[in-house]
């Protein structure tokens, strides 16, 4: 359904007595918007016209996603794409010099949603009035323990290899297995200091197998790599004949314009998530609740998520794959207290 944009009287006298009783007003923040219906959510926030996204998304699925929601309510989407820790520090930074930033934020770095949140700088999704009017969310789709926080999307991690390099019986079934085989010396990696995730998945390899199989394994890593994606175009190339801890969606993705890839399980995986969450401090806080409402609902997920492919959207909660979890706050926290060890283990 898309939805014509609509003037309303009382917004627009309500905008009116807002600028012209003080010469310097203060920003409605996200947190006291809360619009009764959708129908008053959907007005207000073609009132404001636009909305600013920060995300953790890849490029491309970022765009599909900005391009539905456009396309839906008639309201343009101003994306910028940061990765790693790039999007806590530019947030952090823009908001506590009161500069404006990100209305909508997808993260997948937990720890900063959860902090900014408890901090205020981000709406509790309690608080942001979607829930109300989002149908049939699974609690499941809910991180408790980070304040609550939905889950925009759920990745399914494992290894990417090269058809012509690597068969199906090559795959190591252990990581002991990869550190004997003939593929260690020919396989790729990204650095684990790029990304929360990957560094909770060292730490976890290490309380498993000790510092051993850490130290085993970073000398069979041929390269490192900045992100996933130089990593899977070295596999695809042939530079690489296996790279860990890419996502299934990617290596379907490059499959279906031909490259000579596939996706196969791994011992144990990663599961990156992508939280999503309204800035308290929104320059346009109905349009980023709209936003965050879009980007949950099933119609709004499927834009980018894919079950068949791995790639989980929150409506998909019920289906996350069965050895999907995530740390606590306390268990995070320390896995990335590791990091400092778990790098010079690895040899980088």
């Amino acid at each position: 359904m898309k939805y014509a944009r609509s003037a309303s009287i009382m917004l627009l006298a309500v905008a009116l007595a807002v600028t012209g009783c003080s010469a310097s007003p203060a920003a409605p923040t996200a947190a006291h918007t809360a619009a009764a219906t959708l129908e008053d959510l959907v007005a207000a926030a073609q009132k404001e016209g636009s909305v600013r996204v920060y995300s953790a998304l890849s490029e491309g699925d970022q765009k599909k996603l900005a391009a539905g929601f456009q396309e839906k309510y008639g309201i343009s989407v101003e994306s910028l794409r940061l990765g790693g820790t790039t999007l806590p520090t530019r947030f952090e930074s823009e908001t506590a010099a009161g500069s404006p930033s990100g209305d909508v934020l997808l993260s997948t770095t937990l720890d900063f949603l959860l902090k900014a949140t408890d901090e205020g700088a981000l709406v509790p999704f309690t608080d942001s009035g979607v829930p109300a009017m989002l149908n049939g969310l699974p609690p499941t789709a809910e991180l408790n323990q980070y304040a609550g926080i939905p889950m925009f999307q759920v990745l399914s991690t494992g290894f990417i290899y090269n058809t012509g390099m690597v068969s199906p019986a090559d795959i190591p079934t252990s990581w002991q297995d990869l550190v004997a085989s003939p593929l260690a010396g020919k396989t790729c990696a990204v650095s684990p200091d790029t990304s929360e995730s990957l560094m909770v998945f060292m730490a976890s390899l290490r309380n498993a197998g000790g510092d051993g199989v850490l130290s085993k394994l970073g000398s069979k890593i041929a390269r490192w790599y900045p992100s996933v994606i130089p990593m899977n175009e070295a596999v695809a190339s042939g530079e690489c004949a296996l790279g860990l801890n890419s996502a299934e969606f990617f290596a379907h993705a490059m499959k279906a314009k031909g490259a000579a890839v596939e996706f196969a399980a791994a011992p144990t995986a990663v599961y990156p998530v992508v939280g999503v969450a309204v800035a308290g401090a929104a320059q346009h806080p109905n349009a980023a609740r709209l936003f965050m409402l879009y980007s949950l609902s099933s119609e709004g997920g499927a834009t980018v998520n894919d079950v068949s492919i791995g790639s989980y959207g929150a409506m998909d909660a019920e289906k996350y794959p069965a050895g999907f979890s995530v740390l606590s706050p306390a268990d995070q926290k320390a896995a990335l207290g590791e990091s400092a060890d778990i790098m010079k283990l690895l040899g980088l």
